[in-house]
């Protein structure tokens, strides 16, 4: 008996050490975190998402293994500010990232030598929890500023925004990057008319000089001068599309130019072997670790390494998917393999929607294989804030927290991935700023099922363009109303603006729609059937929506826009590089 009593004792005592301190230590210990963010990827591109002709097992293997986000929303539909969102946890309109230029086309950072860039003023998840101990790292795409005056001041660079280490393109892929580069002017289509508008500035800004000279305002020395720095931009300006091949294409190690212009056939490969290596050496060192790592694929020019061409059943597109699924695999198995699976936090998602303007040169149109992606079931795509464009795939694996299996379908945002950091890492948010996104571990946890957001505002540059409303109490569960206010014209017979390259964000190339039109999204997730703005719900709906987007307007402040005509502009005197006056150099990778 007394034998029996001492088994029972000692199996109670250790059934609470499990219940009570087995928590308490991982509580206690910091996770890693490995922030995984794909270029352009469309939701319908994705096997655990519903693709079932592209492989993409890595992917998927995350989703098996912890939580699938089935309605989470990039906070823009294109790069920058999309990126600006995730990384600060704020809507990007806060931090001056997003554009003013009308009507709206480039609402992202497009030039390597503009002084565009992430105000330093800015806290990023990197730099949270550099405050708590973290080694941190970016590897692969920044696209949030280069330099501010020179070409040596790297003053948006990634180290100065919370990254010890940097390995990747202080920009982006463009289609210049890859075959055929210097015929496929990314510039130029966007602008038809750019040679033009370059001819007619310079002719205007020598007319005022000259007339400045002739009226007396100005010396024979500094009109000399000011038309010297006037003819040297403009020819700069006049040349830059067909050298955008060679300076905007370049690879970057911390502070230093490596590759110019980068190499294609080898970067994935590359970007894989610096995140296994650098997971690597973290180990080593015992110390926690953020490795943020920003995947250049799906993004036009498409990378495609030897053993991925011609594998997949959807041309390069679909090879670039399976290519970066694989990539993603090698830092699952270096996780593994270092015992490091139960301490890691995965998130993997993508900037935005799929691209669907994008096609096989020739342009333009619908003439070559599309090398775009494919946003399943839902409307429009990159630079749209229909579904298409915001809507991303999102998974999330973090053993101690993230149930297997677990699928939430509310709508969450980029943005939320910022709080949630800051919760696991034990650290706390800026107090002195609005931060937009909400901590949303309790969903992951499956405690709760809450929508975290009431409301989310869409922003194309700086206009508002439509909202997500989530209306909780009776309606929970049964709607969610999807609002837009202005929407873009579309090429005839396609959901894109085929001329433009991304559609404008308002202008001539827009309608407006007085009343807005209204979408439930659980009854009608593609946004095909608009409800009738004569019912009394739905004018109770835009009422609160309208009262919503005032309150909003009334957190913002008013701060210096970065992408901006005097600012997006490229010079010379901005432009890194490598071995001058060459401007060449390759890494020395080994592959």
């Amino acid at each position: 008996m007394m034998r029996s009593y001492m088994s029972l004792a000692i199996w109670m005592h250790i059934s609470f050490m499990t219940l009570v301190v087995q928590p308490c230590l991982t509580v206690g210990t910091k996770p890693n975190f490995v922030i995984i963010l794909a270029d352009d990827l469309g939701i319908g591109d994705v096997g655990c998402f519903g693709n079932d002709t592209i492989r993409t097992p890595a992917i998927d293997s995350i989703a098996r293994g912890g939580a699938k986000l089935t309605h989470h929303l990039a906070a823009a539909a294109t790069c920058t500010p999309s990126r600006t969102a995730l990384l600060t946890g704020r809507y990007p309109i806060r931090s001056g990232m997003a554009s003013d230029i009308y009507p709206g086309i480039f609402t992202m950072i497009p030039e390597m030598s503009s002084s565009s860039g992430l105000p330093h003023n800015e806290t990023t998840f990197a730099e949270l929890v550099q405050q708590v101990g973290y080694s941190t790292a970016l590897i692969g795409k920044w696209h949030l500023g280069v330099n501010l005056a020179t070409s040596s001041d790297h003053y948006f660079f990634p180290k100065n925004h919370g990254f010890d280490y940097f390995y990747g393109l202080p920009l982006t892929l463009i289609n210049e990057c890859g075959k055929n580069g210097p015929e496929r002017w990314t510039l130029t289509r966007a602008i038809p008319t750019y040679f033009r508008d370059c001819g007619v500035n310079a002719l205007t800004y020598l007319s005022v000089v000259i007339g400045g000279f002739a009226l007396g305002l100005f010396g024979r020395r500094v009109t000399c001068v000011m038309a010297l720095v006037i003819l040297m931009t403009s020819s700069w300006m006049f040349i830059r599309p067909y050298l955008n091949h060679h300076f905007a294409c370049v690879v970057v190690r911390n502070d230093d130019v490596i590759e110019m212009p980068i190499v294609m056939d080898t970067i994935s490969e590359r970007l894989a072997r610096e995140a296994v290596d650098y997971i690597q050496s973290v180990k080593n060192d015992n110390k926690p670790f953020l490795l943020y790592l920003s995947l250049l694929q799906t993004h036009t020019a498409l990378t495609n390494m030897r053993n991925f061409t011609g594998v997949s059943r959807h041309g390069a597109y679909g090879d670039n998917v399976e290519e970066m699924d694989w990539i993603i695999g090698q830092v699952l198995m270096i996780l593994n393999k270092l015992k490091m699976e139960d301490t890691t936090f995965v998130y993997f998602s993508s900037d935005h929607g799929g691209h669907i303007e994008d096609t096989l040169f020739p342009w333009p149109g619908y003439d070559g294989e599309r090398e775009g992606g494919w946003n399943g079931i839902y409307k429009g795509g990159k630079g749209q804030n229909f579904e298409g464009g915001i809507r991303v795939p999102a998974v999330v694996r973090y053993p101690p927290v993230v149930p297997k299996g677990l699928e939430i379908s509310v709508p969450t945002s980029n943005m939320d991935i910022f709080p949630t950091i800051a919760n696991l890492a034990g650290v706390e948010v800026p107090t002195d700023r609005v931060i937009d996104g909400v901590d949303i571990t309790p969903l992951l946890r499956g405690e709760k099922t809450a929508p975290p957001h009431e409301f989310l505002f869409h922003y194309c540059g700086i206009w508002m363009t439509a909202a997500t409303y989530t209306p909780r109490g009776r309606e929970e569960g049964k709607a969610v109303y999807k609002v837009h206010f202005v929407t873009p014209k579309w090429t005839p017979g396609t959901e894109g603006c085929v001329e433009s390259y991304v559609c404008p964000c308002t202008g001539e190339g827009t309608h407006y729609h007085d009343p807005p039109l209204v979408y439930n999204l659980v009854d009608d997730p593609s946004e095909q059937r608009p409800l009738s703005t004569d019912d009394k719900h739905i004018t109770e709906v835009l009422w609160r929506v309208q009262e919503a987007i005032a309150k909003h307007n009334e957190t913002k402040e008013h701060v210096p826009v970065q992408i901006s005509k005097d600012k997006v502009g490229g010079t010379l005197w901005r432009q890194i590089g490598c071995n001058f006056p060459f401007y060449t150099c390759k890494e020395e990778d080994g592959i």
